[in-house]
Parts: structure tokens; sequence; C-alpha cells
């Protein structure tokens, strides 16, 4: 139960200091001269509300996960799903200042003319929709219920072997071959079947709905095949190798010689430090998480630590305050004589 309350104690305050960088990042965007008025300010702006509004949502989403309690199957998808959006539409908004810079550096002047509003805003909306996607990809292509099962019913025990007991009413369920709801083997059955059901036996709505109650916590809810093969390419894999991708042709092809512009080779080292210290700190946090969700799906039997698995979650949190604070980053400025 310490750990518990030191858990969401530690995550609140990560997301406190997220709420704090983003709103700092937000205030430069507006009135710092040197991000420019165009495209990359945008962007800008976008991290900075995606962190604020992000982070104000996730500290009592947090405190609700942590804590295990009994809710509606389809309420817990929210919850469960809301820090996933965020993270990746973070990730995809990191990845679109990293690739907006670079283009920046490398177009020169052919950059207004290839990088247009219109494109910015349809590549924004695309990852929008990519990230809320993947967010819910388990719970369109997979069925949710599969796993909930071993969480749902009256007086269950947690896992400390103590009975408790669910907020849904004592209620007898019914037997499955006396009521037909649309989409029941859909984890969006429940909330088609509120508009539409063949109720042949006269149930009520808590004899409906009484079996879709359950401990709500990421671990009854996501797969370990989910984590791995689809969340962690995404917030991990696919960044990683974008990031590397600009930092070596950062290091391989930027002329080194003495007719590069002073101005150039200042922007071109700034660029180079932010990306260096972004790429190192997605490994070294974001790893140890994903690590951690590989073993529960290749190694099943490994006992892992509560310190270990509460460590990995509060470094994977606290990689929220690496694009914020590196893109608020002043930038030199280039004096003209």
């Amino acid at each position: 139960m310490q750990l518990l309350w030191l858990q969401s104690v530690c995550q609140c305050v990560v997301s406190v200091c997220v709420i704090g960088v983003s709103v700092r990042l937000c205030l430069a965007g507006g009135r710092n001269p040197a991000l420019g008025r165009g495209v990359t300010r945008c962007l800008c702006l976008c991290v900075g509300w995606v962190g604020a509004v992000g982070g104000a949502v996730e500290i009592p989403v947090s405190v609700v996960l942590n804590l295990r309690s009994p809710q509606c199957l389809y309420t817990c998808l929210i919850l469960v799903s809301w820090p996933l959006l965020v993270r990746q539409f973070t990730m995809c908004l990191l990845l679109l200042l990293t690739l907006n810079s670079h283009l920046q550096q490398r177009l020169g002047g052919r950059y207004t003319s290839f990088i247009t509003w219109r494109r910015a805003l349809f590549v924004l909306l695309f990852g929008w929709v990519a990230s809320v996607l993947t967010a819910f990809s388990q719970f369109i292509f997979w069925n949710v219920l599969d796993t909930w099962e071993g969480t749902t019913g009256l007086g269950l025990q947690d896992e400390r072997g103590e009975n408790r007991t669910t907020s849904s009413p004592p209620v007898k369920l019914p037997r499955p071959q006396d009521l037909s709801v649309i989409g029941s083997y859909l984890p969006y059955g429940g909330f088609l079947s509120k508009f539409y059901v063949k109720d042949p036996g006269n149930f009520t709505y808590a004899e409906i709905h009484g079996s879709h109650w359950g401990f709500c916590a990421p671990d009854t809810v996501l797969r370990p095949q989910f984590l791995v093969y689809v969340y962690a390419l995404t917030v991990f894999l696919v960044p990683l190798l974008v990031l590397m991708g600009v930092y070596l042709d950062l290091m391989c092809g930027f002329p080194k010689n003495s007719s590069t512009p002073v101005g150039a080779a200042k922007q071109h080292a700034v660029e180079h430090r932010s990306l260096g210290l972004s790429l190192s700190l997605l490994v070294l946090l974001c790893l140890p998480l994903h690590t951690s969700h590989a073993l529960l799906l290749f190694a099943p039997g490994t006992i892992q630590p509560p310190w270990a698995s509460f460590m990995a979650c509060l470094l994977f949190q606290a990689y929220g305050l690496v694009p914020p604070l590196v893109h608020t980053a002043p930038t030199p400025r280039v004096t003209h004589n």
C-alpha cells in the first residue's frame, strides 16, 4: 500500500512538472521570434498544449488506475487509453518538430515553398488520427473481454488476496442464451446495447451490464502482445530509428569547411546537441519499461519486483519532460554586419 501511494505521488509530481514545462513552451512559442512565425511555432504550441492538457488529465487518471478500483469496462478503456494517446501524439509531434527543423537547414530557401501550411496541417491531422488508432487498436481489433473476464464479477480478490466488492449492483446475471445484444463479442457491445437490445426475458439494465465490472488497471486490460508489437513499435522503435537517421544525416551530410557561414554552423551545432540529447534520453528513460513488457510476453514466468516496475513506469513518464525542454531552449542569435 505504501508503494502504491508513493507511485501515485511521484506520478502526480512528474505530471505537474510536465504541465509547467509545457506552459513555459507555450509562452516561449508566443513571444520568441527565434521560433519563427510559421509551422515551427505551430508545432511548438501543439507540443505545449498537448503536454499541459494531457498532464492535467493524467493526474486523476493515474491515481484511479493505481488504486485498481472497480470500474465499468468501457470507462476503464478510456482511462487506460488516455496516457497511451497522449504519449503517442507527443512522440508524433516530436518527430514532426525534428524533421521540420532538419528540413529548414537542409532546404534553405526552398523550405517555404516545400513546407506549406496545407501540407503541415494535413500531416498534423494524419498524426492525430494515427495516434488515436494506435491507442485504441487493441480494443478495435481484439476482444478485450477475453482479458477482462478474469477480473469481472462480484466479490473479487485483489492482488493481496483480499475480497473486494465492485460498485455494480448485486444482481443475478442472465444466461447468454436468454439475451441477444448487438456486438456482444466486441469491446463496444455494451455501448451498442444501450440503444438496441433484443430482450426476450425482460432483463434489466443492471443485469445486462453487471458482467462488465472489474478491477481497472493497465495489466487487467492491455495485452502484452499489444504493448510489445504495437505500442513499443510506435512510441519507441519508430521514433528511435527516425531520430537516429536525422542524427546520422547531421553528422555526415553537413559540410565541415571554412566556407560554411557562421550562423549555419551555430544552428547545426544547436540542432546536433538537442537531437543527441533527445535520442539519449529516449533510450535511457523508455527502454526499461519496454524491456519489462517484453519480459511479460516472452518470459511470463519471470518475477519482476514491484520497485522495478514502479521505476520503469516513472522513468517512462518522465520522458514527457524532454520535448518541451528541448524545444524551449533559446536559439543562438545571428548578428548581421
